[in-house]
């Protein structure tokens, strides 16, 4: 009796105009009735034995119901997009063995069209509320796949940046991305490759030249033979190379490539061949090669450190990613792009005061949007006020502006009076501001004083100093 159950709910399971989707522990697909390919415009091949989070990870949906309900514990309901334009409604609910351990999850799909006038109405709706919402941001952003962070800008600087980028996504050149450590370097080789077609043909494979060991690197990028020397996997390895066919190949901290290394970086981006450690016989692949550095691979080249071929064979297009501190609307931008992310992140709700934006938005960022963005997390992690002031700042960040302008001085004459000292670093400061503003206004923008407090100052300047 207890079989012939089964056999009528697997009967009607395929009849169903629902979607049943069951997974393991780890979220992997064990079944998925037939309604799926209607109901999500994906096949069952498309689903059975994958894991939820590569169907995600893939962009064939935009969330899953299923792996919030094994994070959570719980029956999850969720609104959920398929690439194929689907929007369905999904519900999950985690099912426990007899020792009540996590057992596998029952997901429940349904089509929203099937109450289609009002869905339609509310989906219109909604995009309406979205795009005004999108309209009061004080910034512009830009998706990355596989990124943990979104790229935020407003400034015109990092505009043309992503222009350009968006052109060299639709051609399979080489690009060497430059730029301070901390710039973003790595977020604009992934929108390279997520613009590209071959977002849908392979994956975007990362090498970070300075983390791998000198002896390991050929192992890593090559792969090798099974038994091909001590310690080699049984089955042989699979390198990065291999693993970016049809995808895009990035070498990050390429000036950390090691020189013995740069002629065999060379023969794959002429040949586009691979030969794995142990082996006679190439493999062709096909993949686009981006490559960063904040180093001055012209310098190294002069000094003997790095291949001049490779260097031009790499920086076919080289494309600039500006320092923090050139590009100063940014700062604001990025700071309430940082503080509505991380707020949402770690489901806390806390705000800055005004002092501390204009506190930091005069500080030159030497590590630029890395330590922005780890500053902005520590603040909102620890401070316990929910308005995060002044007084949370260390003296560095509040400080850091008059120790640059001291640095800039001559201070190699003889000490005086302190008075005099003082007055003739102002009229320093007053000088250097007005060479590099258009005007007064500027210029007291620049110092962070008034308008009428910057002029009165000029005037003493005329009158006790004869300037000008």
């Amino acid at each position: 009796m207890l079989l012939e159950n089964v056999v009528e709910l697997q009967e009607m399971m395929l009849h169903s105009n629902d979607v049943f989707l069951v997974t393991d522990p780890e979220g992997v697909i064990i079944y998925v009735n037939p309604s799926i390919e209607k109901v999500c415009g994906l096949g069952i091949n498309s689903h059975l034995k994958k894991n939820i989070r590569d169907l995600v990870q893939e962009g064939l949906i935009n969330c899953s119901a299923t792996l919030e309900a094994l994070e959570q514990k719980k029956t999850v309901t969720r609104r959920v997009k398929t690439i194929a334009g689907k929007l369905v409604l999904s519900t999950a609910s985690p099912v426990n063995s007899a020792k009540n351990s996590l057992n596998h999850v029952i997901c429940n799909i349904r089509s929203l069209d099937v109450f289609s006038p009002q869905i339609k109405i509310n989906k219109q709706e909604r995009q309406f509320q979205l795009s005004q919402q999108e309209k009061k941001k004080p910034y512009r952003l830009v998706n990355i796949k596989n990124g943990e962070y979104q790229l935020a800008y407003s400034s015109k600087v990092m505009q043309d940046v992503i222009d350009l980028a968006c052109r060299l996504s639709q051609v399979d050149t080489t690009v060497f991305i430059y730029g301070e450590t901390g710039v973003g370097k790595e977020l604009i080789a992934r929108f390279i490759h997520d613009q590209s077609s071959r977002k849908d043909s392979g994956n975007f494979i990362k090498v970070n030249c300075a983390s791998i060991p000198a002896n390991l690197f050929e192992s890593e990028l090559f792969g090798y033979e099974a038994g091909s020397f001590t310690g080699a996997l049984k089955n042989g390895k699979i390198g990065f190379i291999e693993l970016a066919h049809e995808g895009t190949l990035f070498l990050d901290e390429i000036g950390e490539l090691p020189l013995e290394m740069q002629a065999k970086i060379l023969a794959i981006l002429q040949d586009r061949q691979v030969y794995r450690i142990g082996s006679t016989k190439p493999k062709q692949v096909n993949l686009r090669v981006l490559s960063a550095t904040n180093r001055n691979l012209r310098k190294m080249v002069s000094e003997g450190t790095f291949r001049e071929d490779l260097f031009y064979r790499l920086s076919v297009i080289p494309l600039e990613v500006p320092p923090l501190r050139s590009r100063k609307e940014d700062i604001l931008t990025l700071l309430t792009y940082f503080i509505s992310f991380f707020c949402e992140k770690y489901k806390i709700k806390k705000n800055i005061d005004m002092k501390v934006f204009h506190a930091l938005q005069n500080y030159h960022w030497p590590g630029n949007v890395r330590e922005l963005t780890n500053l902005v997390e520590r603040l909102l992690i620890t401070t316990s006020q929910k308005k995060i002031s002044l007084v949370d700042l260390s003296d560095y960040y509040l400080h850091s502006k008059v120790a640059d302008a001291f640095e800039d001085m001559d201070l190699s004459g003889e000490i005086g009076p302190l008075k005099d000292m003082v007055a003739d670093f102002e009229a320093t400061m007053i000088l250097k501001a007005l060479k590099k503003c258009r005007n007064y206004t500027e210029a007291a923008n620049l110092l962070g004083i008034s308008l009428s407090s910057f002029t009165r100052r000029i005037r003493r300047l005329k009158e006790e100093r004869h300037y000008y």
